[in-house]
């Protein structure tokens, strides 16, 4: 964990494209600009802008996101360039890489004012892929990147680690998701994979429906892994690749492993306590 600082300047990010969470995010906006004004913070907002668009100040301390952590995983692998840390506020469900919204809202801000916070730094994932037209194909990926079946067929793959093909090869699947330990609570998870304590130095490997002669459910591996994926027969049985909402089909191969690239996520409550927290609310 890294200690929080007295935050001058915000950046807003918000998506309120959804119908149903315009009116939150407006009225989250209008509490937000008044209490801002209160304790003296000043702000920008980017909220509806796009991705390609936003060029926060110099000055700004720390992006505010108001939303789940779909619009954080939408603004915070894009936005990492910046080196600027996220600070979500949940208006969504469970929301593991948010705060939860004070009923006074200053109370959250008055953490950011007074630098009662901390950061927690996460490694994007990476995927170097090539489509069956010799196509490349970039991406990162907060939480997990995935390859999945495009049709009825089910995925035909062989998995290597730092290019030793693994024993059990070929594996047939609906797909196979590579996650951190921040994504290891999520889709991962969903599908039988292992909870990994954000404070390891680890990647999990999980397939999707495996065949029975698949023998793992989920494999933690190192943080410096590289996983190779070939996927098998790629014209009959099609593939896509997903990282962080952005997908590319038929896709013959892959390599994924962390990327030098990092996230800042800010939490203001029982931060040292952070791992087992994000661990609970699995409810495993």
């Amino acid at each position: 964990m890294i200690a929080g600082f007295p935050v001058q300047k915000c950046a807003v990010l918000a998506d309120p494209r959804p119908k149903n969470k315009t009116k939150t995010i407006m009225k989250a906006m209008s509490l937000f600009e008044r209490q801002c004004a209160e304790l003296g913070l000043s702000y920008e907002s980017f909220i509806g802008v796009p991705l390609s668009e936003i060029s926060p100040s110099d000055d700004v301390d720390v992006f505010v996101v108001l939303g789940g952590d779909g619009t954080m995983i939408h603004y915070a692998g894009p936005l990492s360039h910046f080196g600027i840390p996220f600070y979500g506020l949940n208006y969504g469900h469970v929301g593991f890489m948010m705060n939860t919204v004070e009923p006074q809202m200053e109370r959250n801000l008055a953490r950011l004012a007074n630098g009662a916070f901390g950061m927690w730094q996460f490694p994007l994932l990476e995927v170097d892929a090539t489509d069956l037209k010799g196509n490349p194909h970039h991406g990162y990926g907060l939480n997990d990147i995935y390859l999945q079946r495009m049709t009825s067929q089910t995925c035909k793959l062989r998995l290597s680690i730092n290019k030793v093909p693994l024993a059990f090869n070929p594996v047939l699947c609906d797909g196979v998701i590579v996650s951190n330990p921040l994504g290891s609570t999520a889709y991962s998870f969903n599908v039988t994979g292992s909870v990994v304590s954000i404070d390891c130095k680890a990647l999990t490997l999980t397939p999707i429906a495996a065949n029975r002669t698949c023998p793992i459910k989920s494999l933690i591996l190192p943080m410096d892994a590289t996983i190779e994926i070939e996927v098998l027969e790629p014209t009959k049985r099609k593939v896509l690749i997903v990282s962080d909402a952005t997908n590319h089909g038929n896709i013959a191969r892959a390599e994924i492993k962390a990327s030098p690239k990092t996230v800042r996520l800010c939490f203001s409550t029982d931060t040292s306590n952070l791992p087992l927290a994000l661990v609970n609310k699995c409810k495993i």
